[in-house]
């Protein structure tokens, strides 16, 4: 080989070494022969904030707070904020539940959450016959599932009692029924059945026509206190349909009952 081509050779090697650092200090520093580029955050950690969750129940003892009913406490459970404690006045115990109310009702972003508002301030020790109100907690135009879960709130725990083998409502009774009638105006666009049921003691024709009995005399009790009639309709059951099949007094209990079921929108 000549002394030019071996000149020539140590030349493309030293510019190729040349080349090569120069790309390694370009990538070192984030840059490249086209401009700069963005650096490449590898596992770079992403912050999602979560949702606030409102605290209806401090919003209601606020308002317990600043209405000075120092005698009050607040619960909330299934949806439903109850009001407790005990008080002397009859004007303090209505009070005390007035301002939670409008508290919780003055925040629209309660609907679907607080389903219920339930007053159980006792009275100098004694229990009031108060159901819970969840007419007011639906919102301004409530749909089928809203309706669906005020009857379903109500009806949680509680049963619409009659006489021993009647049809007769019972009295303590009413304040439920009230709160039921107070749902079924707010839904005025939707139909519901009330289904009658009883336990399976005694001859089932008999209880067939007894649940139907009873659901009828639901049905007039809501009708007495302007709900259209029209809206309401009436089913018997019977022993069929049990809820708790144990056969004992406590599952008897369980399937004498009034469910109340959304069948159709009448305003379609």
């Amino acid at each position: 080989m000549s002394g030019k081509s071996q000149r020539r050779r140590k030349t493309l090697a030293s510019g190729t070494g040349v080349a090569i650092a120069i790309f390694a200090a370009l990538a070192a520093t984030g840059l490249s022969l086209t401009g700069p580029q963005k650096p490449v955050k590898l596992d770079e950690a992403t912050t999602v904030e979560a949702p606030k969750m409102t605290d209806w129940r401090e919003i209601a003892r606020q308002a317990l707070g600043k209405g000075k009913f120092g005698f009050a406490e607040v619960t909330l459970k299934s949806g439903v904020l109850t009001v407790t404690g005990d008080t002397d006045e009859a004007e303090d115990r209505l009070r005390a539940f007035e301002v939670v109310k409008e508290a919780i009702l003055s925040d629209p972003s309660h609907v679907g959450i607080v389903l219920a508002l339930e007053n159980a301030i006792t009275l100098d020790g004694q229990k009031m016959a108060d159901a819970p109100d969840a007419a007011s907690t639906m919102g301004k135009t409530p749909d089928a599932k809203a309706c669906q879960t005020a009857y379903d709130t109500l009806l949680d725990g509680r049963v619409i009692n009659f006489g021993s083998g009647s049809a007769v409502l019972a009295e303590e009774s009413k304040p439920l029924l009230d709160a039921l009638a107070a749902v079924a105006k707010r839904c005025e666009t939707y139909r519901v059945e009330l289904g009658g049921h009883t336990d399976a003691r005694g001859n089932a024709t008999a209880n067939q026509a007894l649940s139907e009995r009873r659901a009828q005399s639901v049905a007039d009790y809501l009708v007495s206190k302007s709900v259209p009639a029209s809206l309401l309709g009436v089913s018997g059951y019977g022993e069929t349909q049990p809820k708790d099949a144990a056969g004992n007094a406590e599952a008897d209990a369980k399937n004498r009952r009034i469910e109340f079921r959304i069948v159709e929108d009448v305003a379609q």
